[in-house]
C-alpha cells in the first residue's frame, strides 16, 4: 500500500468519525473476540481458543464477523444513537478485489428509525466525506463517473429482477410453487453451476441468479438503494408489510455492494425462531458455532425501534480513491 493511499484513508476515517460525532452519536468500542456469535449460515466463522493458565482448559472463542452483537446488547441496556468503526472477520470466503478475511466495517444504529429513515442518513453521509474533502460531488472511478448528488436511485428487488433479468420475483418467492420457478431459472439461463446441486439452499440458489443476471445490471453513474430483499433470506431485518419481504436495503457504488441495512427486529419470537433455524444450519457448515442462546432474551424487554446500517469501509474507500481493489487501501496484506 502506497504511502499517500495509507495517509488517505486515516484522513477518510478521522473524517467519519467527524460526521456521527457530529450528529450526536456516541462511538462505542466492542469486543470482536467472544464465546458467541449470531448463527449465518452464509458466514463463516475465525475460530480460536482460550487457554487457561491454571488448569490448561480451553474455552472456544471466535473472531466476529460484525459488531453487531455486541452492539445490539449495548442497545438493549442503554437505548441510543451509536457508531463503530470495528475490525471484522469473515473466513471461508475468497480473496478477491472486494474479499480480504480481515476488514474494517462502520456500523451505526439509529433510534426510533426505519430502513427508509437511513436512506437519507447515508446520501448525507457520502456527500458529506466528498464536501469534506474538497471534491466534487460527480466521482470518477475507472471509465465512470459517478454522481452523488440527491437523491440517489432507488430500486425495489422486485423491479430490478423485472427490469434486468425478465424475471417475476414474486414468483420465485411463491411458497408452493417458488422452488420450481427457481430450478427453472437456472436451467433456462444456464445457471446450473457445480455447486447449485439439487442439495443447494434456496437462498444459494436465489443468490445465483441475483448475482449473475441482476446485479452486473445495475446503473453505476448513480449510487443505487436495492430496496426490499426477500424475507426468505434469513436476516435480523424485520419483516415487510408484504411478508414475502423484509424491510432492508443494500447500497450500490458502480456496481460494487458498499452497505447493507435494516429495520431492525425487535420482536423476541421472531429474534428466537431465527436463532434456533440458523443453529441448526450451522451445524452443518466448516466451522460449527456455539449460537448466543441468551441472546434473544434482550428482546424480551422493549428493545428499541431502531435501524442499523453496515458499511464495508474499504470498499467505500477503494472507491474515493479510484483503485481497482480494496488491497490498495488495506495496510497489511498476509494472504
Amino acid at each position: 500500500m502506497e504511502y499517500e493511499s495509507f495517509r488517505k484513508r486515516s484522513y477518510y476515517i478521522q473524517l467519519i468519525r467527524n460526521f456521527f460525532i457530529k450528529k450526536g452519536y456516541v462511538e462505542v468500542d466492542t469486543p470482536v473476540l467472544t464465546p458467541f456469535v449470531i448463527p449465518e449460515s452464509g458466514i463463516e466463522i475465525f475460530k480460536t481458543s482460550y487457554i487457561s493458565p491454571v488448569n490448561f482448559e480451553q474455552k472456544e472463542l471466535y473472531l466476529l464477523p460484525s459488531p453487531e452483537i455486541m452492539m445490539k446488547k449495548l442497545l438493549a441496556s442503554e437505548p441510543g444513537n451509536i457508531f463503530q468503526i470495528a475490525k471484522s472477520f469473515r473466513n471461508g470466503e475468497q480473496i478477491s478485489s472486494l474479499h480480504n478475511p480481515e476488514f474494517t466495517m462502520l456500523e451505526w444504529y439509529t433510534m426510533d428509525f426505519d430502513y427508509i429513515d437511513s436512506v437519507s442518513v447515508i446520501q448525507e453521509f457520502l456527500r458529506y466525506l466528498l464536501k469534506e474533502s474538497g471534491r466534487s460531488l460527480d466521482v470518477k472511478y475507472g471509465n465512470t463517473l459517478i454522481d452523488f448528488k440527491a437523491p440517489f436511485t432507488k430500486i425495489s428487488m422486485h423491479d430490478a429482477f423485472k427490469d434486468f433479468a425478465g424475471i417475476d420475483l414474486n414468483a420465485l418467492l411463491d411458497p408452493d410453487s417458488g422452488e420450481k420457478a427457481i430450478a427453472g431459472i437456472l436451467t433456462e439461463r444456464n445457471l446450473n453451476l457445480a455447486w447449485n446441486s439439487e442439495n443447494s439452499t434456496w437462498e444459494v440458489k436465489f443468490n445465483t441468479i441475483f448475482l449473475s443476471l441482476v446485479e452486473p445490471k445495475l446503473p453505476k453513474n448513480k449510487p443505487v438503494i436495492l430496496m426490499d430483499y426477500p424475507s426468505g433470506i434469513p436476516t435480523l431485518a424485520k419483516t415487510a408489510e408484504n411478508p414475502l419481504y423484509s424491510e432492508r436495503w443494500e447500497l450500490y457504488i458502480s456496481g460494487i455492494e458498499i452497505a447493507n441495512c435494516y429495520t431492525e427486529e425487535t420482536d423476541y419470537s421472531a429474534v428466537e425462531k431465527f436463532f434456533l433455524r440458523e443453529t441448526d444450519q450451522k451445524k452443518h457448515s466448516a466451522v460449527p458455532v456455539q449460537s448466543d442462546y441468551p441472546f434473544p432474551e434482550i428482546f424480551k424487554k422493549n428493545f428499541p425501534k431502531c435501524s442499523g446500517v453496515a458499511l464495508g469501509i474499504e470498499r467505500l474507500l477503494m472507491i474515493l480513491l479510484n483503485k481497482k481493489s480494496i488491497r490498495g487501501v488495506i495496510p497489511f496484506l498476509f494472504f
